[in-house]
């Protein structure tokens, strides 16, 4: 939104009015381009058209402005040249007045009458396609927070947050407060993309982890996730159906807060192994062990699914997914099946094993 001022300058002569602006254009044009045909053409104006402009003003002001040369083209008279100048210099200034009095306007005005369009609110599980779009610029009119997937939810369950973006846990499905949500029709539900996890080992492989069952060897460091992340309560429910205990792994309780995070420990050597997303490994010297995939949803205010920032987003996740190793579109097309609606939605994101 900006503000435009045009400013011309017309001078009346008894009963006619002597556009000094437009004279301006014309003698500037004339003195570049050294013809009168040359300058008709550039200002979109007939040769015709000009020259009565300009005899008309000559007759007014009683002297010559122009005057042409046989196989010479025109050149401007030393009053055509005074002319041009001084109404070019009186241009400038006035110009340069209104952008000073344009400026503070602009701030008086907006700030009274122009309300910026609030971002939309969206609470979130981390990803790194997410975190991607947002380094890049692409997600302007969105306020993203990443959080646990559960704390998403609680955050749109309280108003706090416009969209929650979450993966499900086993645990997170069977919590009557969620399957509240599904049921609510002030809200959508959508899965908008897949993601595979694996166990990250150093380059090489050199303890030779094969799997899950793995991390309960004593000479393994584990690094793990921040408690309620949905990529640890997923590891969670993965110990539990090998029937191992927590305290068994030596490093459970040693944290980060990102795939990245934990990833980077291992590159670094701070660690043998964690479990993450394939796609945090691109570009480390690490290897990758896979085990299962599941769907990143996101749920949110009904009104915002037809929102045009919420369709640039999934067109921007969309296009950067090939990016991204280990991602892939949700097992649902979206294009066709629209907002996947309460009570399917938890059999779309369920957890897929990789033998």
């Amino acid at each position: 939104m900006t503000l435009n001022i045009n400013i011309g300058i017309e001078w009346r002569f008894d009963e006619s009015n002597l556009d000094l602006t437009a004279i301006a254009q014309y003698l500037e044009g004339i003195s570049e381009s050294g013809t009168v045909r040359a300058t008709a053409d550039k200002l979109g104006i007939s040769y015709r058209t000009l020259w009565g402009k300009l005899e008309s003003t000559e007759a007014i002001l009683g002297m010559k402005l122009v005057v042409k040369s046989k196989g010479h083209g025109s050149v401007l008279t030393l009053a055509g040249t005074q002319l041009k100048n001084l109404i070019g210099n009186y241009s400038r200034s006035i110009q340069q007045a209104a952008h000073q009095e344009q400026q503070a306007f602009e701030s008086s005005f907006r700030n009274a009458f122009v309300t910026a369009p609030l971002k939309i609110r969206l609470a979130c599980s981390h990803d790194l396609v997410l975190e991607d779009c947002m380094q890049a610029g692409l997600l302007p009119a969105w306020d993203i927070r990443f959080m646990s997937s559960q704390k998403a939810i609680d955050a749109i369950r309280s108003g706090t947050s416009d969209i929650a973006g979450f993966h499900f846990s086993e645990k997170m499905i069977s919590q009557s407060r969620i399957k509240e949500l599904w049921a609510d029709p002030r809200y959508f539900a959508m899965p908008i993309m897949r993601r595979e996890l694996g166990l990250v080992v150093a380059h090489g492989n050199p303890l030779g982890i094969k799997g899950i069952e793995d991390l309960v060897r004593p000479e393994i460091r584990f690094i793990n996730r921040q408690a309620k992340a949905g990529t640890r309560q997923r590891l969670d429910e993965l110990l539990k159906a090998k029937h191992i205990e927590p305290k068994a792994i030596r490093g459970y309780h040693h944290e980060e807060f990102t795939h990245s995070g934990v990833t980077l420990a291992v590159a670094a050597g701070y660690a043998d192994v964690t479990f993450a997303l394939r796609s945090a490994t691109a570009g480390m010297a690490v290897d990758f062990i896979p085990v299962g995939r599941e769907t990143y949803c996101v749920c949110g205010r009904v009104d915002l699914a037809t929102d045009r920032r919420f369709q640039n987003m999934l067109s921007h996740l969309a296009e950067r997914l090939p990016l991204h190793p280990g991602y892939s579109k949700p097992l649902v097309d979206m294009d066709s099946s629209g907002r996947t609606k309460a009570n399917n939605i938890a059999a779309i994101a369920r957890w897929e094993s990789i033998n």
